[in-house]
């Protein structure tokens, strides 16, 4: 990728720094998968800076397997495709904001969406996963999510994924990143791929451990008949919000209360009891009784258990008591002590 193009009138830069690009999008150091003369492989040799270089230059199409060892990864990467893609990434990204989490857009070859984030250093691919697999279903969007696994058996890769930029597609205006705002290409690719923000090992922990993610898998509890449960009574930003909420944050409280009751091992039928309950004595005005089960319905069927302590329509519920909250200014402590 080394000429310039006009697009809309504006100048076009496609020339990237290529070791740049590779330490962005560096995963196992030995096998990468490759398109060339319409054939696709996967290789198991070193993948180098010429296999990158001839990638943006569009002599071959390179993926990259994100799994290191030990289940570990550089990136997270959500592909989405077919109808409502664009809209479902749109969700995720916004959704991610609140979590600080500064995913970037790439328009696919196919013109879907892939999200990208990147990490400071290698990060537990379970985790990462976690996380995504939170963002997808807080916003209701399907995405394929890279790595596709937590870990895999020694010799194993795992799965491949397509780099961005190509240089085959980067002229049709594919395989480029845009802003999600104007969904149009950034000008300069490179310049903006020299100011992608990255994620550390520390704050993806904290938003894993804020969010309850770091509990045994939800759907495999409740299909062995069992439930997550939390030392004691309710959290305290539970029994805050049990009290009693105004207009403006019913529905967005009454979905986090039913995870918390379903954190403590209530049925779903007493959930919906307890919060219809809640509901009509406590909030003014109430949610219609129709609401609150819809709220309860989705927690308990569609696996959802984070606590949602960084919605900024929970953080005035939290308290300095919070077994949740020490925790994660425990992790913040360690995690500055360190760097003194």
């Amino acid at each position: 990728m080394s000429s310039d193009e006009e697009e809309g009138g504006e100048r076009m830069n496609w020339r990237i720094d290529v070791q740049h690009f590779a330490s962005l999008f560096r995963g196992h150091p030995d096998a990468f998968g490759l398109m060339q003369d319409g054939k696709i492989a996967a290789v198991r040799c070193p993948v180098s800076l010429l296999h990158y270089r001839h990638h943006l230059e569009g002599k071959i199409r390179l993926g990259i397997y994100p799994l290191l060892s030990n289940g570990r990864t550089l990136f997270l990467a959500l592909d989405f495709d077919g109808p409502g893609s664009r809209e479902s990434a749109w969700r995720v990204l916004h959704f991610a904001r609140h979590f600080h989490l500064p995913f970037v857009w790439e328009v696919s070859k196919s013109g879907d969406a892939h999200l990208w984030l990147f990490f400071s250093g290698p990060v537990s691919s379970r985790d990462a996963r976690r996380v995504a697999r939170m963002l997808l279903e807080e916003s209701e969007a399907r995405a394929e999510i890279f790595p596709k696994q937590d870990e895999v058996p020694e010799g194993g890769l795992g799965n491949f994924i397509w780099l961005p930029l190509s240089g085959e597609s980067v002229g049709k205006g594919r395989t480029l990143f845009i802003d999600p705002e104007s969904l149009d290409p950034y000008p300069d690719q490179n310049s903006f791929l020299s100011g992608v923000r990255k994620v550390s090992e520390e704050d993806l922990a904290r938003l894993v451990d804020m969010n309850g993610l770091n509990a045994t898998d939800h759907r495999a509890d409740r299909e062995c008949g069992q439930a997550r449960t939390y030392p004691g009574h309710l959290l305290p930003c539970a029994q805050k919000m049990l009290e009693g909420v105004s207009e403006g944050c019913r529905d967005v409280v009454a979905f986090r209360l039913a995870i918390h009751l379903k954190s403590h091992g209530y049925t779903w039928e007493r959930a919906k009891e307890l919060l219809q309950d809640w509901n009509a004595t406590r909030n003014r005005p109430p949610l219609s009784s129709g609401e609150v089960a819809a709220k309860v319905q989705s927690a308990y069927l569609r696996g959802y258990s984070g606590y949602g302590c960084e919605d900024p329509l929970i953080v005035p519920f939290c308290e300095e008591s919070c077994p949740v909250k020490q925790k994660t200014l425990a992790v913040q402590f360690v995690a500055e002590e360190g760097c003194r």
